[in-house]
């Protein structure tokens, strides 16, 4: 698959996004309310909710703002912050990832955490976490990208089981949740081979070389709110990162692609 471009600027989800901002820019939703809810954004500009939720979604890890559950979104701020603008970006990149892909989730169960999980996610030792299995797919593919294990704390369940019927990434709902924006996300890529299970999930071959990207996902507070172990077949995905630097601001890079 080539790598995936932005979506046009006059795409409903495009169009739906500008008038959000539009809207926060010029105060028509000030900081500390509530947007409209998803049915009122829907009839006023005349799209799905799917698409109003993906807009909300990129506003969301932008930290514009933030959704509560069974509350509505709350305004955060007009504009982005400045500083941490790139590592911003890049989160929202593993958002937009999910963008032309579906996902489907294997299993789920509730795990005691042994000694050395604990030591690889990075806990304390005999807390209960949920573990999910998930498999995502290219909406032009029919074999899977990508076979995910992901790993969120008791409290998180809820935030598979949405992350299921939305499509969106696990930690987006996690965000939705608990109001907690994920703001930073240290990441490990290596080299896996892929079992018979995992060949069969992801019609491969057994023993195949899979490109492995394990991910912690940390709140302001470096409270960890998710963790995945993502397995890529090596003929359906590729990570590919560009480095520049930004005067002041270091060096960031570009997104990840599928291939």
């Amino acid at each position: 698959m080539p790598p995936s471009t932005p979506p046009s600027p006059t795409s409903k989800r495009s169009l739906a996004y500008a008038h959000l901002m539009r809207g926060l820019e010029v105060g028509r939703w000030p900081v500390g309310t509530l947007l409209p809810t998803e049915a009122a954004l829907c009839a006023e500009l005349g799209v799905s909710r799917h698409t109003v939720r993906a807009a909300l979604a990129e506003m969301q890890v932008m930290g514009l703002v933030v959704g509560h559950q069974g509350v509505g979104t709350r305004v955060m701020r007009r504009k982005p912050e400045l500083a941490p603008s790139h590592s911003l970006h890049n989160i929202s990149d593993l958002a937009l990832y999910a963008r032309n892909t579906t996902v489907r989730i294997l299993d789920v169960k509730e795990v005691m955490l042994d000694e050395p999980t604990t030591e690889w996610i990075g806990t304390a030792a005999g807390e209960t976490w949920c573990l999910a299995r998930t498999l995502r797919t290219a909406v032009d593919q029919e074999a899977p990208i990508v076979l995910s294990s992901v790993w969120v704390p008791l409290a998180s369940k809820s935030a598979i089981e949405a992350s299921g019927q939305s499509g969106l990434p696990v930690f987006i709902e996690v965000q939705r949740l608990h109001g907690h924006m994920v703001s930073e996300v240290r990441q490990v890529i290596g080299i896996g081979i892929a079992t018979r299970e995992q060949a069969a999930r992801l019609r491969c071959k057994t023993r195949e070389p899979l490109l492995r990207i394990q991910r912690w996902y940390y709140d302001s507070q470096r409270t960890l709110l998710e963790v995945t172990d993502s397995l890529h077949p090596q003929d359906r995905f590729q990570y590919s990162v560009t480095l520049r630097h930004v005067s002041g601001s270091g060096i960031t890079q570009s997104p990840p692609h599928p291939e």
